[in-house]
């Protein structure tokens, strides 16, 4: 059996620590915590807040290690690990972390600072594997190989090759196997890196480090960005022909780099193919290959795989690429992008769709009358929306239509997108939905109404208020409608909300505590001091509920 290193540099002699009993028992912590994350490891399949708990303390230790040790050095053992050659490790049963390790042939292990980052977490589960591996399968040095350790070494030795045998001990000394002399015999001697410091090719401590960036920056390399490049070369000196096939290759690997979260890729591609077109190096035929790659991004497939990648990636996604690429989307893709961000499942997605379907409607806000009648709720929700936040007026008898939809979720964009409109059409229309069958939408349109000053729906309002179904509803609703017409009517209103606040029928009872309530926070919207009278005559009232009520509404009043 041969000594093998992982590179041909031997190892440095490891140098002695303090040699108190500090860093010793740190070295134990270290060497046992290996085991402990292995045992746990195997435990949980790899997958538990124990885990993480043991690697983390493990990660502290080593790190704080390195303040007294400048690298550790261990050997290993059948049953024990060392270190400065006592045990800092003894396995108990013969299926343990030194027999693990010796059994696959490796010999000594040396953790440089650094250590603790990823290959700590790297080498904690190629151990889980190699446990688990059988006999005719790979082995730990075959996983350790196969892997860039940036700061482990290791020294293994090589098994027998198959049928051979060691040679057995006996008492005698082994005869010479007879071999013809040969003339001037050279003596054996060993090999070492010193016999080549004096080579001519021999690099020195500067060369390596220049070789050695020059590696990590070539294997940092984005080679996609590359490959684009040699396309785009193609495209500048090719025929028509051939930039039709470049544009071709483009359209098919567009849904890859989407497919893969590349989306700065995937708009740097796009900048370039509108760069080369702005110039005017394409023909008519090129321009409509063009044309085509991009109604990819139109599409309803392609913008649901978007809305999947950032609802997945979620906080982890470049935002600034994912707006490069947005802004590329051509008007068509107005409609998919608006059902993908009505459909969103997480804010940040929703508010990145939505924008970007906003971006593209500020272009063209007339694109956005046809979506509000789409049958799909989504989008007809979603284009209701844009239609109120661009204040597309020509968009009002859109939106009105649509308080009459057979899902609660357009009427209520449709009230909402009239309130930010503010035109008089409107603010007619949201009268109808004081009573519709949906509370959100009641209780929007009665906020709506309150916020436009639409002074007109003071008697709908009123039927309203003496309603039974008002009392029956939740208070939100009938908070909603009391501000709303204490807002509307003004001074007209106090003497209804006056009477529920503080009169009595004539069996001498009031209204319910939340009524009454409810009253007093429509009394306070109206400025006016017979208001602040009726609200002062139930300042002291029994009940906690309408004293509270009573004493916000005197503060709104009284607020310049």
């Amino acid at each position: 059996m041969t000594d093998t290193l992982l590179d041909p540099a031997p190892l440095a002699a490891a140098p002695h620590g303090d040699g108190d009993a500090a860093v010793r028992a740190d070295v134990q912590e270290v060497v046992r915590g290996f085991a402990k994350a292995l045992r746990t490891h195997l435990l949980y399949e790899g997958q538990s807040p124990s885990l993480d708990r043991f690697v983390e303390s493990l990660r502290e230790r080593m790190a704080g290690l390195w303040s007294r040790l400048p690298f550790l050095r261990v050997q290993i053992e059948e049953r024990e690990i060392l270190w400065e050659g006592a045990a800092a490790y003894v396995g108990e049963e013969r299926d343990n972390l030194a027999f693990l390790l010796y059994r696959d042939g490796i010999r000594e292990l040396s953790f440089q600072p650094g250590f603790e980052g990823d290959d700590l977490d790297r080498f904690v589960s190629l151990l889980a594997r190699a446990h688990r591996l059988r006999a005719d399968e790979e082995d730990l040095l075959t996983l350790l190989w196969d892997h860039d350790w940036a700061c482990l070494r290791y020294r293994y030795v090589e098994p027998l090759g198959e049928g051979v045998k060691p040679p057995e001990a006996s008492g005698r000394t082994a005869a010479r196997a007879s071999r013809p002399p040969r003339e001037d015999p050279e003596p054996a001697r060993s090999v070492s890196t010193e016999d080549f410091q004096e080579a001519l090719y021999f690099l020195d401590e500067g060369e390596m480090r220049r070789l050695e960036a020059e590696l990590h920056r070539e294997m940092g390399r984005d080679l996609w960005t590359d490959v684009l490049n040699a396309l785009f070369d193609r495209l500048d000196d090719g025929t028509p022909e051939r930039q039709k096939q470049v544009i071709g290759i483009c359209g098919d690997i567009l849904p890859t780099l989407l497919g893969a979260a590349r989306l700065g890729t995937a708009a740097y591609m796009l900048a370039e193919l509108v760069k080369t077109a702005t110039a005017g190096r394409f023909g008519p035929a090129v321009l409509r290959a063009m044309r085509g790659l991009f109604s990819q991004l139109a599409q309803a497939e392609t913008v649901g795989e978007l809305a999947r990648i950032v609802e997945q990636e979620g906080e982890t996604l470049d935002r600034e690429q994912l707006s490069a690429l947005l802004a590329f989307f051509p008007p068509e893709a107005l409609g998919p992008l608006l059902k993908a961000g009505e459909c969103s499942a997480t804010p940040g997605s929703r508010t990145a769709l939505l924008g970007a379907a906003e971006r593209l409607a500020s272009i063209t806000p007339q694109a956005l009358r046809p979506l509000a009648a789409a049958a799909d709720p989504d989008v007809a929700a979603g284009a209701a929306r844009l239609i109120g936040r661009l204040k597309v007026v020509e968009g009002g008898p859109d939106l009105a239509g649509l308080l009459a939809h057979a899902d609660a979720r357009v009427r209520l964009a449709a009230v909402e997108a009239l309130q930010e409109l503010r035109s008089p059409t409107g603010s007619g229309a949201l009268e109808t939905v004081l009573e519709d069958a949906d509370r959100d939408v009641r209780v929007a349109a009665a906020r709506a109404l309150a916020a436009l000053r639409w002074a007109p729906a003071r008697a709908r309002l009123e039927q309203v208020l003496d309603s039974r179904r008002l009392r029956e509803s939740e208070l939100t609703e009938r908070i909603a409608f009391f501000e709303a017409y204490g807002a509307l009517a003004g001074a007209e209103s106090v003497a209804l909300l006056d009477r529920v606040l503080n009169g009595k029928s004539w069996l001498g009872r009031r209204e319910t505590g939340e009524m009454r309530a409810c009253a007093a926070l429509g009394l306070g919207r109206v400025r006016h001091p017979a208001a602040e009278k009726a609200l002062t005559a139930a300042a002291a009232d029994a009940d906690p509920v309408v004293r509270s009520a009573v004493g916000r509404a005197l503060r709104a009043i009284k607020q310049p």
